[in-house]
């Protein structure tokens, strides 16, 4: 019996494991930590804090409504938004998208488009040089990141399969960027930031 359980115990661990690491892809970032430390990750995640907002949902036998809702955000490697939590309806999820602001105004941008982020996820610098404070919008409610924690994640196998194991350890960033030369661009930039401090 011990061993019926200790196998549906792996079993599950894997699957879980397996479905949530379906949305990591790998993608290098290069980062620079609160405490100066400089490093690489390959698949990872970035915790941008817990929110309270409203969000227009339906429900069975319910017409759509708005309801309150808490939710953690987390960037992750795959270039997208990702937004878990829990309602007075029950536990609900979104996808969020990133916008800069600046003198220009507001618009939505693509992980793609961005050459590094910095001030501890306040502020992006695009690869064609512009520059503005990152903005997370849910579903219209316009939010600025509290948190800026990375998680990394290993490719490692498990019963002859390959699965992305959670890191123990969280890294609080001051900046990062997806390439060498944007995370020495970011180092600079968040160097004039602290200067002013």
């Amino acid at each position: 019996m011990r061993r019926f359980s200790i196998a549906v115990f792996s079993f599950l661990l894997l699957a879980v494991s397996i479905s949530y690491g379906r949305n990591i892809l790998e993608k290098k970032m290069f980062y620079l930590s609160n405490t100066g430390k400089t490093g690489m990750a390959k698949y990872w995640v970035v915790y941008l804090g817990n929110f309270d907002c409203k969000l227009n949902r339906k429900f069975p036998g319910e017409s759509e409504q708005k309801i309150d809702a808490s939710m953690n955000l987390q960037f992750l490697s795959s270039g997208y938004v990702e937004g878990n939590g829990y309602s007075a309806k029950g536990k609900v999820d979104c996808l969020p998208t990133m916008w800069i602001n600046n003198d220009n105004g507001e618009r939505m941008i693509s992980s793609d488009s961005i050459d590094f982020i910095y001030d501890y996820g306040r502020r992006v610098q695009m690869i064609n040089g512009e520059n503005g404070t990152l903005v997370i919008n849910i579903e219209g409610e316009k939010k600025d990141s509290k948190r800026f924690l990375m998680r990394e994640y290993k490719m490692t196998i498990l019963y002859g399969e390959e699965i992305l194991k959670e890191g123990s350890e969280e890294t609080q960033l001051a900046a990062f960027a997806y390439s060498k030369e944007g995370l020495a661009r970011a180092q600079r930039a968040q160097a004039k930031i602290d200067s002013n401090q």
